[in-house]
């Protein structure tokens, strides 16, 4: 699952990845606004948000505003330098670190309404930790897919979907016309590939799901609601490691790496 990136990974590796993240991105989006009145997994609104309290000349709402963007923007920064670090002697090991630090922003966030009063505590500094692993996440599967998938927000995922839907209606309505007899469609019509149909659909239907999800764990259960995607993380980043160990335990690649000059894996082998 995370030892090959980009065009090297099969369409079954995207459709699995897609489908856990964007339910992790659907799950803490809701949880954030049940929380505490913010969305937390794109950066869209707050920017919104942020013209509107300069508009009103409120300082206060700018900075949370810009607190919000700024994390995302950190966590994103932050994943890539993780996956870029030559720390890592393997990128199975580098995803999972990825991970593990996302299950920790959110563990902090958990943890963080039960420690003494300080301000951390502030509502800002607990969206910025949400904001912040959202933007890790949106980092680390787009260099992992190759900037194919997206699991944070849907709003580019519903309009590529838009585009695949009027692409089949244009090639059912040449399959139409060829059967009737009749001039239904201008020019030719190629029938698309089903599997970025497939892939957007299952973003869709996962955030969806996670969105429902939050939202009614936090109604119920309130902080204690993100031990789920916590939990779900950490699991990832765990088989993450495995992956990398059990890549490392290659006979072709202990040999490989044994021979004078080699250089060191990388972890994208096929």
């Amino acid at each position: 699952m995370f030892r090959h990136e980009g065009p090297a990974r099969s369409e079954a590796k995207n459709a699995a990845l897609a489908a856990f993240l964007a339910l992790t991105g659907g799950y803490v989006n809701s949880a954030g606004f049940v929380l505490l009145g913010v969305f937390t997994s794109h950066v869209t609104g707050n920017v919104g948000r942020i013209a509107i309290d300069v508009t009103r000349q409120d300082a206060e709402g700018s900075w949370e505003g810009l607190a919000m963007v700024g994390a995302f923007f950190a966590g994103a920064v932050i994943a890539s330098v993780i996956i870029e670090s030559a720390a890592f002697r393997f990128k199975p090991w580098a995803y999972g670190a990825a991970l593990a630090l996302e299950a920790a922003l959110l563990l902090a966030f958990y943890l963080l309404p039960e420690a003494p009063p300080q301000a951390l505590r502030s509502p800002v500094s607990r969206a910025a930790l949400m904001c912040a692993s959202m933007g890790l996440q949106n980092s680390l599967v787009t260099r992992l897919s190759g900037a194919v998938v997206r699991t944070t927000h849907l709003t580019g995922v519903l309009t590529d979907l838009g585009i695949e839907v009027a692409r089949w209606l244009r090639w059912g309505r040449a399959c139409l016309a060829r059967r009737l007899g009749m001039p239904l469609v201008l020019g030719e019509a190629e029938r698309p590939g089903a599997a970025k149909l497939r892939l957007l659909s299952i973003i869709t239907i996962s955030f969806g799901t996670g969105s429902l999800s939050g939202a009614w764990a936090c109604l119920h259960f309130r902080y204690r609601a993100l031990s789920l995607p916590v939990i779900g993380l950490a699991l990832a980043a765990a088989y993450a490691v495995s992956t990398g160990r059990k890549q490392a335990a290659s006979p072709s690649i202990r040999a490989a790496a044994q021979q004078p000059g080699a250089p060191e894996p990388t972890g994208r082998q096929t």
